[in-house]
């Protein structure tokens, strides 16, 4: 199945039938013609459309604010974008620093056993880019540029 490989299947169909017993016949009903009529279809249209666009605010902003030798990555999907810092950084400082200001990042080493990306943060764009955002990646970028 689609839900879960062949092996397991048995066992979570079980688990599913004696947590449950039954789902919600309305719900089922409203999901299907949800599906049925395009709706899942039009609302992952209008994320990936909402995603680009916060996704081109961030970079502009980084362009912005951020010194120029950061590199930043270009990925295909998700919400995140990954920074690499001039070499000087400690993103576990930058963190801190960003932390008092109301701002939340995640530095580099958390992506690694060995510590290593201490000058690379990953950053979100998943909210709606907003004045409020576009101050914080003002102020990221100034403390960034402080070091």
């Amino acid at each position: 199945g689609w839900v879960a490989p062949g092996r397991y299947a048995q066992k979570i169909e079980r688990l599913k039938l004696m947590t449950s017993l039954c789902a919600s016949m309305p719900a089922q009903a409203a999901i299907a013609d949800y599906l049925q009529h395009g709706g899942y279809d039009r609302h992952l249209r209008k994320l990936r459309y909402a995603l680009e666009e916060q996704q081109s605010a961030m970079l502009a902003a980084i362009a912005r604010y951020f010194p120029a030798q950061t590199r930043v990555s270009q990925p295909a999907g998700g919400y995140f974008l990954w920074l690499e810092l001039p070499p000087q950084m400690d993103s576990l400082k930058l963190f801190q620093m960003a932390l008092a200001q109301g701002i939340s990042i995640a530095p580099g080493p958390i992506f690694s056993p060995t510590q290593r990306f201490r000058n690379c943060i990953r950053l979100n764009y998943g909210s709606p880019w907003t004045e409020d955002a576009e101050k914080a990646m003002e102020t990221l970028g100034r403390i960034v540029r402080s070091f």
